[in-house]
């Protein structure tokens, strides 16, 4: 190739990108393409510098390497991994031909940059960042004609460009066309490398990964983020970066806002049930899938069921083993050491406060104050100085010496406000102070305190409708929902046997009661009734049973009178007529059914199956429901 200053060159036969580093290498690097240099090897002692400065990543690396290797190896190809001076630190390939491969530098510690010797996909990568293709004549030197090489970056999560990964052949095809299938293969396998990398230096930070599909978030996400505990970007991997300072206009990633970033809190996204997209812009929608930080959660796989050891001991005790219950309470439990707000929704009696304590005590402020505040059963002017306190002789009746308030006694742990969709608008203002400020102004002062509170919320309003109506603040429904959770009336929990036995056991020992078992038809009119009153209601049943129950057992006749006739109406058939057997059976499934009104989660609950089981059966004999 003749190259001059201004010189144009057919672009059939040399790319564009080529030619721009040969004009590198002769107007930028001095080199001269007539002369001919045996490979560059550094020094063994400068060979082991180099590969010990890059260990971690070439250790976490090396599997991929080879299997990328067992790939291409039938076709005479090495694979290399070269640091950021171009230093070959790692190598692939055949040992038959060493001697060859070595005077081609396709080995141990060949230097491979463009200021020593010119035009080579390694050197191309360092000195565009681009992955490359040098293909036989391509190549500055003319030593290195015979060679075919593809390379692509490795980048850490700080968008620096730490590594080279490359595959070479030292008997190519003779058409350039041979190698895309090779450049392909190396440019996936480097994402693949640093993608591992990026996992493994942020295990205490937050993953986010993000596609074009939902679907496959999980296998082969096309970005990766890392955002720390404050909900800044920490990392990303270099595909984002690109990105983001394309059509984020975001060229300084590092350090910004998640929420800023996208208009959505972190912990929302984490939490959320649909595959919403995340970005939606100039018609390109992307989704994401947040996992939690793998040394809190022990695992990235923290969407499904986990063993009792994974999940707070105090949070393991609110559902059997088992239950749905489980993938909420491990998303909470990972939250339980953060100031993330939590808004519980669910019926009046559900255990939203059990559930609030339970948080509590399942991280670093198990010690310090738990204050609980029905915000629906304090009168509305008295509820202002409950909560801040108040100066003394700030108004008429008040304490003479003042009164710190209920935040201000939260201070250093949790304060759970339940029924917070009931608090005065006037209030909520200053309540989004103290989430936002972190302090609170008693009445009749204009001193405000600094207060460090966890703040958990509980409401059994649809949030949303309150806003609609004007009765409630929208600003501060997104602070308090920081991450949202529902829990289910006692009527369709999937481990009610569970449930009431936990209850059965907290009445016997908070009214100081001999504990006793229930019989089979306690149990099953306990099983079937709907519990509007939810678990309050449950509690108030068992303790009255407890209290009648004159035999070693609990009768279905030492519950109270209002559950009596569930269980005077099953009792005119026996609770073993429909058990497990009824499955297999078509008529007696229909009949079964239909004494069960069409209930399946009664019937499941009473055969002792799950509604999933029940629900395939229906499907198999192509029984409606």
């Amino acid at each position: 190739m003749c190259v001059q200053q201004d010189t144009e060159v057919n672009p059939v036969r040399f790319e564009p990108h080529i030619v721009e580093s040969w004009r590198r290498c002769v107007f930028k690097h001095g080199l001269n393409p007539e002369k001919l240099n045996e490979a560059l090897i550094v020094p063994h002692s400068r060979l082991i510098e180099h590969q010990d400065a890059i260990s971690d990543l070439t250790a976490l690396a090396r599997h991929g390497l080879h299997a990328l290797w067992r790939q291409l190896r039938d076709m005479d190809y090495v694979v290399l991994l070269a640091d950021s001076a171009g230093v070959v630190v790692e190598r692939y390939g055949s040992d038959a031909e060493l001697d060859t491969f070595k005077r081609s530098g396709l080995h141990l510690g060949a230097l491979w940059n463009e200021p020593e010797n010119g035009t080579s996909a390694v050197g191309m990568v360092l000195a565009t960042g681009k992955s490359a293709t040098v293909h036989r004549g391509d190549h500055f030197d003319a030593t290195h004609i015979g060679l075919t090489c593809s390379a692509a970056p490795v980048y850490d999560s700080q968008n620096r460009l730490c590594a080279v990964l490359d595959v070479s052949s030292i008997r190519p095809k003779h058409a350039r066309q041979s190698q895309y299938w090779a450049a392909r293969l190396v440019r996936q396998f480097a994402v693949l490398v640093e993608h591992a990398a990026l996992i493994r230096a942020h295990q205490n930070d937050w993953l986010v990964r993000i596609g074009y599909s939902p679907v496959f978030l999980d296998v082969s996400p096309e970005y990766l983020l890392a955002v720390d505990q404050a909900g800044n970007i920490s990392g990303a991997s270099h595909a984002f970066h690109t990105w983001a300072a394309k059509h984020l206009q975001q060229p300084k990633l590092i350090g910004c806002a998640f929420e800023t970033l996208f208009g959505a809190n972190l912990i929302s996204v984490y939490s959320r049930q649909d595959s919403a997209p995340l970005v939606d812009i100039d018609d390109i929608q992307l989704f994401a899938h947040v996992n939690p930080p793998a040394a809190k959660s022990g695992s990235t796989a923290t969407r499904t069921d986990t063993a009792d050891t994974e999940l707070a001991p105090e949070l393991a005790k609110l559902c059997g083993p088992g239950s749905s219950q489980r993938q909420m309470l491990q998303r909470l439990s990972v939250l339980a050491d953060t100031q993330v707000p939590i808004l519980i929704n669910g019926e009046t009696g559900t255990g939203k406060e059990w559930l609030a304590r339970a948080v509590h005590l399942s991280g670093s402020r198990s010690d310090r104050p738990f204050i609980a505040v029905n915000c629906a059963a304090i009168p509305e002017n008295l509820i202002e100085s409950e909560l801040y306190g108040y100066e003394p002789h700030s108004f008429t009746g008040a304490c003479s010496k003042g009164k710190p308030g209920l935040i201000r006694a939260a201070d250093g742990g949790t304060l759970f406000l339940d029924e917070i969709g009931d608090m005065p608008l006037f209030l909520q203002s200053r309540l989004l102070r103290v989430l936002s400020e972190r302090e609170v102004t008693p009445v009749g002062s204009v001193r405000a305190r600094k207060v460090d509170v966890r703040i958990i919320c509980a409401t059994h309003h649809d949030l949303q409708e309150r806003i609609a109506a004007g009765k409630f603040r929208e600003d501060l429904y997104y602070r308090l929902n920081g991450i949202q959770t529902t829990l289910p009336p006692l009527r369709e929990r999937d481990d009610i046997d569970y449930v009431v036995q936990s209850v059965l056991d907290y009445t016997a020992e908070k009214a100081g009661l001999p504990l006793k078992p229930l019989s089979a038809d306690a149990l099953h009119t306990l099983r079937n009734f709907p519990w509007p009153g939810n678990l309050r209601q449950l509690a108030a049943a068992l303790e009255v049973a407890l209290c009648s129950a004159q035999g070693g057992s609990i009768e279905a006749a030492d519950l109270p009178e209002y559950l009596r006739p569930a269980c005077e109406a099953d009792a005119e058939r026996p609770l073993a007529a429909w058990g497990k057997h009824t499955l297999a059976d078509e008529a007696d499934l229909r009949r079964a059914l239909a004494d069960f009104e069409g209930n399946v989660t009664r019937f499941a609950r009473a055969i002792g199956v799950s509604r999933m089981t029940v629900y395939r059966y229906l499907k198999k004999y192509g029984i409606e429901y």
